[in-house]
């Protein structure tokens, strides 16, 4: 199973699981930009709680209760930094640097609206099997809108949504607590695709149980 979404090929993000970690991976216009949590693995068949979130080209990854990961990539921090770059460029090519500076920043802000938003398991290299709940993407509950049909909402793979969170969600786990701040989604879904090598994604307020 994976959570993508997509405006266009070169941007996205979308986040899985690697060898039973979480990691996401996102394109705002200019290269691929990853987080992952190493220390814990998520398909023990419990649920987990994973939030992400995201500011232009910086990330932060949480799962459950574990210390945030934070991701900035190379030549993202701060004014002091481009400070210094501007005194070593001459001054007649100062205003092209900047219209460069402004595209750049307006590029790290194109997923601030998405376009598609797509669940399933046909990832071939690393498909899933198991169950995700509680699913949020900036305020909206994912799976219940997919629920009511919702058009920009899309499935791949031999998925399903099968209703009611069980009681697990309330049950001992690795660590994992509910979001604070909103309820919790009362819809759940299920694949079934059958591979050796499975994955699991969510966003920001979900939880994700995989199975061996």
């Amino acid at each position: 199973m994976y959570f993508l979404l997509s405006l266009m090929r070169s941007k996205h993000w979308h986040c899985l699981q690697e060898q039973g970690k979480v990691v996401v991976v996102f394109n705002v216009g200019t290269e691929d930009i990853s987080v992952k949590e190493d220390s814990l693995p998520v398909n023990d068949g419990k649920y987990h709680l994973v939030r992400f979130n995201r500011n232009g080209g910086n990330a932060t990854l949480q799962i459950d209760d574990l210390p945030i990961r934070e991701r900035y990539p190379p030549g993202n921090i701060g004014s002091e930094r481009l400070a210094l770059a501007r005194q070593r460029i001459p001054y007649r090519l100062g205003r092209i640097v900047d219209d460069w500076l402004v595209d750049k920043g307006r590029q790290l802000t194109i997923f601030n609206s998405q376009a598609t938003i797509k669940l399933g398991g046909m990832d071939l290299d690393r498909p899933f099997q198991g169950q995700m709940s509680g699913l949020y993407y900036n305020g909206l509950k994912v799976l219940q809108l997919m629920a009511e049909g919702e058009a920009s909402l899309r499935l791949d793979g031999n998925v399903r949504l099968v209703g009611e969170v069980p009681s697990v969600l309330s049950t001992e786990s690795s660590g994992t607590t509910k979001p604070h701040g909103r309820g919790h989604s009362t819809t759940t879904m299920a694949t079934t695709t059958s591979r050796r090598n499975r994955l699991s994604t969510t966003r920001e307020g979900g939880s994700v149980r995989s199975d061996r």
